[in-house]
């Protein structure tokens, strides 16, 4: 059977997996989001300080189990079992070597640099390197077969048992322990159903298969471990540096203004891989990323806008009084996050066409750049962190596009900068009504109200923006929202066989149809 699909056959998949994706998301997010503020009140900002330093683990782990040999499996066109018996070899045997290496740097380097403490949370995380490996093998084998309904049941599941993991042992006073055993009860649970759901082989020894596997393997997973050690540079680089208090208060700062919105973003990255890998041509990939592109943006931006305005209430009502440090920081760092929102899928991108190695070289210049830039600030407070923060991505952002896509897949900044227009302008009205508005409600009414007509407001402006000004864009969202919600679909179908718009102008219904 052919690897690739058809543009017909790419679309419906696109569709299907956002949909599959997009509603276990929300489910995973909101039982996460609850878990996370409970822990926030159980747990001191200085114990989360130390946890943010181990789980920088946890994501390497996720990173490396399928970057590393698994993704491999996905890219190629054609895969034999010698292939799947290589591939989880080398899985077992990197997994093993890695948390035998985690664990045994602890005495003569995470302690001497983090302190005893931090340095025991790494000890306690380091199997999670072998749990990930376990179950990357048969993650592939789901992702090639862009089974995505499975892949995103997984991981909701696996994200409850890590979640409700941290929550009782935080309740029970474990502290730092807590989170950490949560991120990996979460892999280990992970691993777990994906070896049940999709059964890997035996491993075995292929010379030729592993040395094709590692051909790419070890360039994606030199290029993964880089960009995790891109995106927790700044635990590192702080907690070297400052007290733990104030990492637990930039690691709330940037999980609400960057992280969280990663994790809206993760479902494009999650099936942006098997898709872009089944497209045909340069063409076909660069136009299904630069839609994708757009529509993320139209969709994160407002959300960000929001947090802009809402954070001085937000914060502090959702996770505590002791978080208020964290206010300035977040809004700050918010730009950080539409910034990252408009990067989500590059590497997908390189690893599709099979040019893991330029991808690499660029990660290594951009932690170059933002550890430079985190470790120049860090004695300057968390205002200047931020700020640091946010130019570190917007120089990142212009290399990734003059570097990267544009040389090798031909996506130039300049077909991006207009795309983005609307999403940006949106959100400056936002913007603009919403912080007025919630200064002038915040003294009468409660939090939780104020919270809620605000946000409605502010949304409600940025759409009758994008339908006033950009009505091309506002097309498109809609038409997501239709394709992602089988009733709105069915409803809009309705609606389009009805007489008031079969007798509409010819002009119309052809607008219609290309939207």
């Amino acid at each position: 059977m052919s690897a690739r699909r058809p543009d017909s056959a790419l679309a419906e998949a696109t569709v299907d997996g956002l949909r599959w994706l997009g509603v276990t998301r929300v489910v995973s997010e909101t039982l996460a989001l609850a878990a996370a503020v409970e822990v926030a009140r159980q747990v001191s900002p200085a114990e989360f300080g130390r946890a943010a330093v181990a789980l920088t683990f946890v994501m390497l782990a996720g990173m490396l189990a399928f970057e590393g040999f698994a993704s491999s499996l996905v890219q190629r066109q054609t895969v034999t079992e010698e292939d799947r018996r290589a591939a989880m070899l080398l899985s077992i045997v990197g997994g093993c070597a890695l948390s035998a290496i985690l664990y045994a740097l602890a005495g003569p380097l995470w302690k001497p640099l983090f302190g005893a403490q931090t340095g025991a949370l790494i000890e306690l995380v380091s199997p999670v390197l072998l749990l990930a490996a376990l179950g990357g093998v048969s993650r592939a084998a789901l992702l090639r077969k862009l089974d995505f309904r499975r892949v995103s049941m997984i991981d909701v599941v696996s994200l409850f048992v890590g979640s409700a993991a941290a929550v009782v042992l935080a309740v029970a006073g474990w502290q730092g322990k807590a989170i950490v055993i949560g991120g990996l009860a979460q892999t280990a649970m992970a691993s777990l159903i994906q070896i049940i759901v999709s059964p890997p082989p035996l491993p075995r020894w292929s010379a030729r298969a592993q040395r094709q596997i590692a051909a790419f393997g070890v360039p994606a997973a030199l290029a993964a471990s880089v960009d995790t050690l891109l995106r927790n540079i700044d635990y590192v680089v702080l907690a070297a540096r400052l007290p733990a208090a104030t990492v637990g208060y930039y690691y709330r700062a940037f999980n609400v203004g960057v992280v969280y919105q990663d994790k809206i973003s993760r479902v494009m990255a999650q099936i942006a891989f098997p898709l872009y890998s089944r497209t045909t041509s340069r063409e076909q990939l660069r136009d299904l990323h630069e839609r994708a592109a757009r529509l993320h943006a139209a969709v994160i931006f407002p959300l960000l806008a929001s947090l802009i305005a809402l954070a001085p209430i937000m914060v502090p009502y959702v996770f505590g009084g002791e978080w208020t440090p964290a206010v300035t920081p977040t809004r700050i760092m918010a730009g950080a996050g539409m910034i990252a929102a408009v990067l989500v899928g590059y590497p997908q991108v390189m690893l599709a066409i099979g040019r893991p190695r330029p991808l690499l070289y660029m990660n290594i210049a951009m932690l170059l750049v933002y550890g430079g830039a985190i470790l120049a600030a860090s004695r300057h407070g968390l205002v200047w962190i931020g700020i640091a923060v946010v130019g570190a991505y917007f120089l990142n952002l212009l290399g990734i596009y003059r570097f990267l896509l544009q040389r090798h897949v031909g996506i130039s900044i300049k077909r991006l900068v207009p795309e983005l227009g609307p999403a940006v302008i949106g959100s400056v009205a936002l913007v603009a009504v919403a912080i007025p508005l919630s200064g002038l409600l915040g003294p009468a009414l409660p939090r939780a109200a104020t919270i809620m007509i605000v946000g409605c407001v502010g949304l409600g402006v940025y759409a009758l923006v994008l339908a006033a000004a950009f009505p091309a864009a506002w097309r498109d969202v809609c038409t997501l929202v239709y394709r992602l919600i089988p009733q709105a679909e069915r409803l809009r179908l309705r609606r389009r066989r009805s007489p008031a718009v079969t007798s509409a102008p010819a002009s119309a219904v052809s607008s219609s149809r290309a939207a």
